[in-house]
């Protein structure tokens, strides 16, 4: 099995890279020994929420215009997006949990319930559509992420036709249907396509290098475990006992 970070695509040489590890995967699944349905080639996103994301259509960009007025984060908390590299009378609206990286830089917070506190629908990096039950009720005024956005589009003049999580499935099982066959995972069909997409593409001379080398903080990898208590206990004890 050959598992490749996103990262390593991201790179200016990534075409190239992905030529070449897709032609390793071939060579392996062509051997005697790996069954025919063996995923011989996947690659590892560096967030599961992005496996979905990506489902329904959504298109990453950081190269944000310099005139932008208004940014709208949904769940934004890994830094990636810094005020910083904004104009500084650009309005920023953070919609999430936990509130970390994204809260902190934001006009407006619009709290949104976590993944224990409502009926959602998750896929994992395996590309596999899970749906989660709620376990506890959201505190204060955090909502449903969907009852969010269909409120907003209300004020907006231009209303959502979802009112119930029954019409948001049936939306979902439209668009992507692979997100409402709940424990099925997706088989993927793009490799063969990208890799004739990217014919011709050269590696680079640059080191394949990971984005962080030394974990300095093992508990506190993410904004769920940077908000937990428990976490926080965990990440003082090792730093004492150290």
């Amino acid at each position: 099995m050959v598992i490749v970070g996103s990262s390593i695509l991201q790179r200016a040489d990534g075409a190239s890279i992905y030529d070449l590890v897709f032609s390793l995967a071939n060579k392996l699944k062509a051997s005697q020994q790996v069954p025919s349905d063996w995923r011989t080639l996947n690659i590892m996103h560096r967030m599961a929420s992005q496996v979905a994301a990506l489902d329904i259509g959504y298109k990453p960009r950081l190269d944000l215009p310099s005139s932008l007025k208004f940014l709208y984060l949904l769940g934004a908390d890994i830094g990636t997006v810094n005020k910083e590299n904004l104009p500084k009378d650009c309005f920023i609206v953070y919609q999430g949990h936990h509130g970390d990286y994204g809260a902190h830089m934001a006009d407006v917070i619009l709290p949104g319930a976590a993944y224990t506190e409502k009926t959602a629908t998750y896929v994992n990096t395996e590309g596999r559509a899970q749906q989660t039950r709620r376990a506890v009720s959201p505190p204060g005024l955090a909502r449903d992420d969907w009852k969010i956005i269909r409120a907003l589009s209300e004020i907006c003049g231009d209303p959502l036709p979802y009112d119930t999580l029954n019409d948001i499935r049936s939306r979902m099982t439209e668009i992507a249907p692979n997100l409402t066959r709940y424990g099925d995972v997706e088989e993927a069909n793009y490799f063969s396509l990208t890799k004739e997409l990217l014919k011709g593409s050269k590696p680079s001379d640059k080191a394949l290098l990971p984005f962080i080398s030394n974990l300095e903080d093992f508990y506190m990898t993410d904004p769920i475990s940077r908000a937990s208590l428990t976490m926080a206990k965990c990440s003082k004890a090792v730093k004492t006992m150290a």
